[in-house]
């Protein structure tokens, strides 16, 4: 039923989901001045790194995202065909990883262009151009957070299947 447990944790997913998709998950910083942050559709550089700067980049992490969002909206609504929400909630599960997984490499690749443009600045003569440093936002927590809480809700539907089986056991 809709008001089951698995449906608490799937509505959770959705809004985290939704929270990440419109928030910045990366930030650069060189002594505490922001050079560049990591939205979930675009990477923007200030300063000394503007050269660097794409709108044309991690655009696969939020559409991840809005596929993730979608799945479990689907899943919500199939609170009745416990098998079909299961493998949808498994294919979420599926689809947060690889975002986690694609997150770590657009950052890793980021990182090492901006460390390479700073290498470059400093052989060119300018002065102060160190190498940025990473920082996670709290939106970048998420995904994994909703992978927890994907785990939970098929745990709950499994339960509640077998429950079920159960059930048409006895009569």
């Amino acid at each position: 039923m809709i008001q089951r447990i698995q449906t608490v944790y799937l509505a959770l997913v959705l809004i985290f989901s939704f929270v990440g998709l419109i928030s910045t998950i990366g930030e650069w910083t060189v002594a505490d001045a922001v050079v560049a942050h990591f939205s979930n559709f675009t990477f923007g550089a200030e300063g000394a790194f503007k050269e660097l700067d794409s709108t044309s980049g991690p655009w696969c992490l939020g559409v991840l995202l809005i596929m993730v969002m979608f799945l479990t909206l689907m899943s919500i609504m199939l609170f009745r065909k416990r098998m079909r929400q299961l493998r949808l909630t498994i294919l979420s599960t599926i689809l947060l990883v690889g975002y986690v997984a694609a997150y770590a490499v657009f950052a890793y690749y980021y990182h090492l262009n901006l460390d390479l443009c700073a290498l470059t600045a400093y052989e060119k003569g300018i002065e102060g151009c160190i190498s940025p440093t990473f920082h996670l936002k709290f939106a970048a927590v998420l995904p994994i957070l909703s992978i927890i809480l994907n785990c939970l809700a098929i745990q709950g539907i499994r339960k509640d299947e077998a429950l079920v089986r159960s059930l048409d056991r006895i009569r």
